[in-house]
Formats: structure tokens, C-alpha cells, sequence
């Protein structure tokens, strides 16, 4: 053999009857056609450096980049000037192993594992074809998304979403807007900080079958480009990025979090009344308070509620006839007696009756705390009033008229005589925390200070739970109400015409405080969803009971069933619907003051409601940064999507046409915009003759020049006056 000639060495072991045999090896290049030559070079650089191992190499410094062959660079360590510039301008390099396709100045591409001279060479030819296809459809597709990515900046039609919104994307993408995508590591920076990072994401720009990635590209091509529109889904959005431009469109308004949270919620309602107009803007909402700041008031709310609710089960119980002296435990006819006092204090305090007095009537500690412990064991225990005292019967025969006409008086001044029930129940919500997090019910009070204390403060606000709330088939159900407001000045509200029904998944029951049954929370209610799916799977049927979130109940369901409750005309639609618009324009116009006058924000919230057995509507709370991906059902999916299609056509398509389509989004509120004077300081005159302090002239001297003001003169006004002309006609 000669000296210069070297054999290849084999990829893998021979069989063994082969071993034998005398293999003629005949360069690879002899067998390709002539006019191919440069091809043959290549596949002789190729053939001659395929003993060269790719050794796998892990980057230390940077968890995020994929393994780096040093091998193949340009795969790892492509740059984004050279693919903003020209992609002809990329050279291969020095020891890259790849073919080149005919087509020229095209982009480099991995290979497979190189051919080995025992390889056939038609499989080499094919190999050969297929690269030149796959070059030329990625030049191709490179210039397609360059053009789109200029487009869009010329257009100023780039968006960039944190979170996950496919519905959203869509929307925008089918009005020309591109989205820029984020990495891992640029995902929780402002948004501005993006532009300055020089990383790389999404993979590989070059793709291992040789195609490229479209949305790596297009984050190489955009990495410089600020968004024009911005939805950022975060929760803990608490960041306001001081660089963004005022002529970027953002999802949300700054220190939203004031009149969002449960507590910021409730301290703005307290002087929520001072907005209320009749047909346009009016508002129930439980009371509410916050426990480490607001224990005095709220212990007294609670010890008036129970007073009130053991008069409630005694008139209760004797309306309905029942002996309340049965043999059971019994407490004395004197607790009734207290709770009556109370009430007749209470009742006092509402009607003003007791204006003059110091004060209210005082009860000591041990007094409530025996009043409290009888009343629990009379409500939640079946205790009853004891009737073996001395004249008893009179006494309860009294008290029983005298507490029929004290809640006859409640009911008609106190406007949550019905929420309040008879149990005492309240609901301890964290502030800022969402979809059913931290969440617990109690009616001990000692129970609620437990969890209070444990927190620091402001974490926690308490709340009257709704007792009696209007229920269908026997279970519990909220409204979740989608709402736009797309200006704060002048405030500018847009309503969703259609609502979400949350239904819990087990009948309601007071005895219990189990969250699958008092809490309507999507987050909440799909942990026992996943639960029947799971005992589904194990074969497992007869525990399984088809619940009334299985049955696909909107709106129009909701309606239907009103009317055979005995309600005349469409409940939902008449009562129901404008009720809750109410509410929502009442808790904005209270919140206007503390939101941010940014002209190109706007934001989306979910409203939550619940009705009473009468239809009263009660807010329950505002979600910022509503629940809009996963959809849980084929209700939330249509919806869902509804919603977020609707936003585009109210946010993007309106703006540009006043007539254009707003989907299910309605118009329910527009504050009409005031002339105002700016206040520029006093506009205080004063004018007359200056006194001097020296001899009086003769009246025949011409003064005339006494009061004239010039340029080198002092002036003769008031230094209050300001300086400025006025022409007399």
C-alpha cells in the first residue's frame, strides 16, 4: 500500500464470515460525476475528518444553553448581527465536518453521523439531495420571517405576553401583530431590561434536521425591539417599570392592588355611599374588616350578631311551634333576656335614639364570654331555653313579643338582616392571595384569633359569610362577572354580557365548613373533580355521583329556573344582571382616585357575586389578572375565549372605528368630561396712589407721573398682584 494512501478504520465490527473476504476500496470521489466537483470536495473534507470524535461538553457557567459540540459552532454559537445582517455572510469554518449544499452562500446545517467509506454511495447522493431541499426552503423561510419581523416594527405591531394565552395570541396574530418571545432568564426582568441582555433562547436557532426555528429566529430578530402592547399574567405584578413608554399599551394600571385586595376593597366601600345614584350606581357588600387593626370593632360586630341571632332561633322556633324546652341541655331565660338588650341597644344606635348618652351599654368580659359559650351550645350543639325556672313561661311568652317586634325593626334599617342568618359565620381571607388560597370559615372567635395571630398584619381580612345564600338543586353557586375599563379619566367602563356560573361540587350544609362545599373556586372545585376522574380510571363507579358542575349550567339556565321559583318576567337579565353593572360602576367611581392615569393602559377584572333567596345581589370581591387559560369545562372554554376575542375587537378595533364591533363586551358607564379652569394663584389687584412720607406739594405742580409703572420704575401694585398686561376696551 502505498505510503501516502491511508486506510479508513471501520465504524463498527465486521460479521465474522466477512472477515475473510479481500474488500476493494475505492475512493468515494471516483464514483460521483465530474461535474460535481464541488461537492466531491467537500465530501472528501468531510470523509477525512470523520475520524474526529464530537466530544459532548457541558456548560457550567450557564444552566440554561443546551450541551455545545465544539464540533459544530455555528450551531451553538450562531450570531444574531450576522442574521439581523445578511444570512450569505456566514463562513464555515475551519474544522466543521458539514457538507455544502450546491446552492450557494447558503446557511451551515448539522449533519448526520458521517459515512464512513464502507458506506453505499447512493446513500451519500441522497444525503447530498436532501440538503440542498432543506437549504433552499430555509432560505426561503428566513427571508419570510425577516420580512414579517419588518414589517411589524414599521407597523408597530409587536406584542410580548407573559403567560400563557393561546386565545389571545390568535386574536392578534389574525389582525397583523407579532409576538416577541422571552427566554427563561428574561421572563421575571422589566420590560425594558430585555433589550440589553445578549443571551440566546428557544433552543437553536438551526435545527437538527437542518430546518430552521421560527420562533428562535424571530427572538433573534426582535431582541432589540421594545413591544408595542404588553399582558403581563403575573399574580405578583408589584414592579412598575419607570422606563416604559407612555405609548406602549399595557394590560394593567398601576397600585391596582388598592381597590383589588380584600382589605384595600373594603376600606374604599366605607365611604362608598357618598357615589350611590339610583338606577346607575349602587352596592351591597358584606362588612368586612380587618382583624389585627380592627379588633375592637369587629369583636363587637360579632358579639351583636350572636346576640341577634339567639333572638332570631327563639322567635324562629316558636313560629313554627316547636317546644323549645325539650329534654336537652338547657341554658337559663337569662341569656335571652341579654341578647334582647342588645338588640334593643342596637336598634337604638341605628334609629339615633341614643345620641345623648356617653355611652353604650357596657357588659363585662365574663358576661360575653358565658353569653357567647351558651349561644354556640344553643346554635351548633341543640341546646335549649330552660323553662323549670321560676315563672318561665310568662317570661318566654314576653320575650317572645318583645323580640318578634325588635326584628321586625332590624329587618327594616339594618340592610344585612338577611345575609347575617343565625349561626354566626364568618369566612378569614389572606388580602392578596387568590383562586381559594388560605381560605377558612369559622364561627368561634377565639379559632379566628388563632389564625390571626399567627400572620402579621394586614394578611388578613374577615368577613360576614353569607348563610343563606340562593342555591340550585341544593348546591352553592357564585357569579363571576368579566368587566373592561379601558380609561380612568374620564372612567370609562366596559361590561361582559354573558357570566360565569361557579358551582361547588357537594350539597350545601352549615354543619360543616369543608371547602368542596362553601367555596366556588375553579382552583378549588377541579381538586375533587380530579378526584372522581381518578377513582373513574381505577374502575371504581359507584361512588360516583354526576354533580350539578356537570351539567353545563349558563346565564339562560340560571333564568329559566328563576321563573319556576315563582319570579315574574326574565329575573336573570331584569334584576340580576343590572344590579351587579351597578355594583361594579359604584366600587370604580370609589376607586377612581386611587387609580393611575395612564392614557395607554387599560385592564381587565373578574367581579364575583352572590345572590340571597330575594335576588339581592352582594359583591364579594374583585380579581385583578382574572383566571382566562386552562379552561376547566366547555362553558369556561367558550367563554374564555369569548372574552379575550371581545378585549382585542374593544382594546385594538374600536379606538380606530367608534361603530366597529364590540363582541360581548357592552358599554355600561362613561363619566362625562368637565371644562376645568386650572387654578393659577390669586388674581388680586390693587390700585390707587402711593403715600410718601415728605411734604405736600402744590396742588398746581403737575403730578401726573405719580402712579405710572415702568420698565425702570417701581412698580406701584401690590407685590401679591401678579405681573401681566390688561388692555381696557
Amino acid at each position: 500500500m502505498d505510503s501516502t494512501t491511508k486506510s479508513v478504520p471501520r465504524r463498527s465490527k465486521r460479521p465474522s464470515n466477512l472477515n475473510s473476504q479481500k474488500i476493494h476500496r475505492t475512493p468515494i470521489t471516483s464514483l460521483i460525476p465530474k461535474e460535481n466537483e464541488k461537492i466531491n470536495k467537500n465530501i472528501s473534507t468531510t470523509l477525512q475528518n470523520s475520524r474526529r470524535m464530537l466530544v459532548k461538553q457541558e456548560s457550567s457557567m450557564n444552566p440554561y444553553n443546551k450541551f455545545e459540540y465544539p464540533m459544530i459552532p455555528y450551531q451553538m454559537s450562531l450570531k444574531f448581527e450576522d442574521l439581523m445582517a445578511n444570512p450569505e455572510n456566514l463562513k464555515p469554518a475551519a474544522c466543521n465536518p458539514l457538507l455544502m449544499t450546491p446552492t450557494k452562500n447558503c446557511f451551515q446545517y448539522p449533519m448526520e453521523p458521517p459515512i464512513s467509506p464502507e458506506g453505499d454511495v447512493q446513500s451519500a447522493v441522497i444525503e447530498v439531495d436532501r440538503f440542498v431541499g432543506t437549504g433552499e426552503r430555509r432560505r426561503k423561510l428566513y427571508y419570510a420571517v425577516k420580512t414579517r419581523v419588518e414589517n411589524a416594527i414599521k407597523q408597530h405591531k409587536v406584542f410580548l405576553i407573559r403567560g400563557d394565552l393561546p386565545m389571545l395570541v390568535r386574536a392578534l396574530e389574525a389582525r397583523g401583530w407579532l409576538q416577541k418571545y422571552e427566554s427563561v432568564k428574561t421572563r421575571m426582568l422589566p420590560y425594558a431590561g430585555v433589550m440589553n441582555l445578549n443571551s440566546k433562547s428557544l433552543g437553536d436557532i438551526i435545527q437538527g434536521d437542518g430546518s430552521l426555528n421560527e420562533k428562535a429566529l424571530v427572538f433573534a430578530l426582535l431582541r432589540n425591539t421594545p413591544p408595542d402592547f404588553i399582558w403581563d399574567c403575573r399574580n405578583n405584578f408589584d414592579e412598575w417599570d419607570s422606563s416604559l413608554e407612555h405609548n406602549v399599551l399595557l394590560n394593567r394600571f398601576e397600585r391596582s392592588s388598592i381597590y383589588t385586595s380584600k382589605l384595600g376593597l373594603a376600606r374604599i366601600l366605607e365611604e362608598a355611599h357618598w357615589f350611590h345614584e339610583e338606577n346607575i350606581s349602587s352596592l351591597h357588600f358584606p362588612r368586612s374588616y380587618n382583624p389585627a387593626r380592627e379588633a375592637n370593632e369587629f369583636i363587637e360586630d360579632f358579639r351583636r350578631t350572636a346576640a341577634v341571632g339567639l333572638l332570631k332561633w327563639f322567635v324562629i322556633k316558636n313560629q313554627e311551634g316547636l317546644d323549645t324546652t325539650e329534654e336537652k341541655p338547657t341554658i337559663p331565660v337569662s341569656r335571652l333576656e341579654f341578647a334582647v338588650k342588645i338588640c334593643e341597644s342596637y336598634l337604638a344606635d341605628i334609629e339615633h335614639e341614643n345620641i345623648d348618652e356617653m355611652a353604650m351599654l357596657e357588659n363585662t368580659e365574663d358576661e360575653w364570654n358565658i353569653f357567647l359559650e351558651d349561644y354556640s351550645n344553643v346554635i351548633h350543639k341543640g341546646f335549649v331555653i330552660s323553662n323549670t325556672e321560676e315563672e318561665a313561661p310568662a317570661k318566654l311568652e314576653k320575650l317572645y313579643l318583645l323580640g318578634s317586634e325588635i326584628l321586625k325593626k332590624l329587618k327594616e334599617f339594618d340592610p344585612e338582616y338577611e345575609l347575617n342568618g343565625l349561626r354566626n359565620i364568618w369566612i378569614l381571607k389572606p388580602s392578596n392571595l387568590c383562586c381559594g388560597t388560605g381560605i377558612s370559615i369559622s364561627h368561634c372567635i377565639k379559632d379566628i384569633y388563632r389564625q390571626v395571630d399567627c400572620k402579621p398584619k394586614d394578611y388578613f381580612s374577615i368577613q360576614k359569610y353569607i348563610e343563606r345564600p340562593l342555591l340550585i338543586e341544593e348546591t352553592k353557586f357564585d357569579i363571576r362577572l368579566w368587566y373592561l375599563v379601558t380609561s380612568t379619566l374620564p372612567l370609562t367602563i366596559w361590561l361582559f354580557e354573558e357570566a360565569l356560573l361557579r358551582f361547588s361540587s357537594k350539597p350545601y350544609s352549615v354543619s360543616t365548613y369543608h371547602e368542596a362545599i362553601h367555596l366556588c373556586n375553579t382552583a378549588i372545585q377541579q381538586k375533587y373533580d380530579y378526584e372522581k376522574r381518578r377513582r373513574r380510571k381505577r374502575g371504581n363507579t359507584d361512588e360516583i355521583q354526576e354533580s350539578i358542575r356537570d351539567q353545563g349550567w349558563d346565564c339562560k339556565m340560571l333564568n329559566e329556573y328563576l321563573k319556576t321559583r315563582g319570579f315574574s318576567g326574565e329575573p336573570y337579565y331584569h334584576i340580576i344582571y343590572p344590579k351587579m353593572s351597578e355594583a361594579i360602576v359604584l366600587t370604580m367611581l370609589a376607586a377612581q382616585e386611587h387609580m393611575d392615569r395612564r392614557r395607554c393602559s387599560f385592564e381587565l377584572y373578574g367581579a364575583d357575586f352572590m345572590v340571597l333567596d330575594d335576588l339581592s345581589v352582594w359583591l364579594i370581591e374583585i380579581n385583578t389578572n382574572p383566571r382566562m387559560h386552562p379552561p376547566s369545562s366547555r362553558i369556561t372554554q367558550r367563554l374564555y375565549n369569548n372574552v379575550l376575542e371581545s378585549l382585542v375587537k374593544v382594546v385594538m378595533d374600536s379606538p380606530l372605528n367608534s361603530s366597529s364591533d364590540t363582541g360581548g363586551f357592552q358599554l355600561v358607564y362613561k363619566q362625562s368630561s368637565l371644562n376645568f379652569i386650572p387654578y393659577l394663584g390669586p388674581d388680586l389687584f390693587v390700585f390707587g396712589k402711593r403715600t410718601v412720607g415728605r411734604e405736600k406739594e402744590d396742588e398746581n405742580v403737575n403730578n401726573s407721573q405719580t402712579n405710572i409703572c415702568t420698565a425702570w420704575r417701581k412698580p406701584s401694585r401690590a407685590w401679591t398682584a401678579p405681573i401681566k398686561s390688561h388692555n381696557k376696551n
